[in-house]
């Protein structure tokens, strides 16, 4: 039986007049697509071309719509209602309700954590409760995240294969998705673009890089680096990837400096200086740096500049959307 959070307000009536089918998904600019859930007023703008999927079969994950990457090997579920138990307030209704899903997806007690203000702010919830754990009985690995507002809890859950973590398209994703998804009827009509304009990498989670540097990443790729400089620098390159933020986000000059400075005290080549030296003048971005990073990563990585590190999946088999 479901209840409503104990000593609060019963659960707010949805959005009305709900449609008939409340989820819907429309495409937006370059690579990215609009899912909404009419009956919450919750919005989530994904990258990699998203479609909808089929419903889950009997034994998979519960969902109540689910929503597959074109571009990458990710599938995005969601569920939305009061939580399934007795709770005291919104944050445990967060954190039982992770729990109890993350539990029967691992087979397992995984680390469950509390979201930080600053993150309910941004998703416009009371509480939030996040985790990351393997899928039993496979290959594969979910991020998932409990949000809960006015008596209700909305599951977001995606699934990736445990090797893609370690790519930077996931850390592309991720960095994305964990920053739209809004819970708000006051901003829930996302209209801004994910990619912004840059001289150094294009729009997409499989971006390629652009020529103006791609001449000096060919050079780093052909030079003879040291083994320790080039694993220094690899591990640098590593952690702009994973933490260099939403593509959209301006950097502070003083970030930017630093990054710059961090990774001209590991780099001895003067092949590698100048590429640094160069590529730097045109960031501006979260995007601008981490293409920066992944471009000298494949270049050091003996790589081709603008070939990917991974290839993109080949594409599915035409999705069968809902009415």
């Amino acid at each position: 039986m479901h209840l409503a959070f104990e000593n609060a307000p019963p659960p707010a009536p949805l959005a009305t007049p709900v449609p008939p089918t409340p989820f819907t998904l429309t495409a937006g600019k370059d690579d990215t697509g609009l899912f909404k859930d009419a009956r919450a007023t919750f919005s989530h703008l994904l990258p990699g071309r998203p479609v909808l999927g089929l419903p889950p079969k009997q034994g998979e994950a519960p969902a109540d719509v689910i929503v597959h990457l074109q571009d990458a090997p990710i599938t995005v579920r969601y569920s939305f209602s009061p939580p399934a138990f007795s709770v005291p307030g919104a944050a445990e209704a967060a954190r039982l309700t992770a729990e109890s899903y993350s539990g029967w997806r691992s087979q397992s007690k995984a680390h469950v954590e509390f979201a930080n203000p600053t993150w309910l702010a941004a998703w416009g919830v009371e509480a939030a409760a996040v985790a990351t754990y393997d899928v039993a009985g496979g290959e594969l690995r979910e991020d998932l995240f409990v949000l809960a507002r006015q008596g209700y809890v909305l599951t977001v859950a995606w699934t990736y294969p445990r090797g893609f973590v370690d790519d930077p398209a996931y850390a592309i994703f991720a960095s994305v998705a964990e920053a739209t998804m809004i819970w708000d009827p006051q901003r829930w009509e996302q209209r801004g673009r994910v990619w912004p304009e840059s001289e150094l990498w294009g729009a997409g989670l499989f971006a390629r890089a652009k020529a103006k540097h791609s001449e000096a990443a060919r050079k780093v790729s052909a030079a003879i680096i040291p083994a320790d400089e080039r694993a220094h620098l690899l591990a640098l390159l590593s952690s702009i990837v994973s933490g260099a933020g939403a593509p959209w986000v301006p950097l502070s000059a003083e970030v930017i400096d630093g990054n710059r400075r961090s990774l001209l005290t590991a780099a001895r080549s003067t092949v590698v200086q100048a590429f640094l030296e160069s590529a730097f003048v045109d960031v501006r971005t979260a995007h601008d740096l981490r293409g920066l990073a992944v471009m000298l990563g494949r270049a050091l990585d003996g790589q081709v500049a603008g070939v990917t590190s991974s290839a993109p999946p080949p594409p599915p088999a035409p999705p069968v959307l809902r009415a």
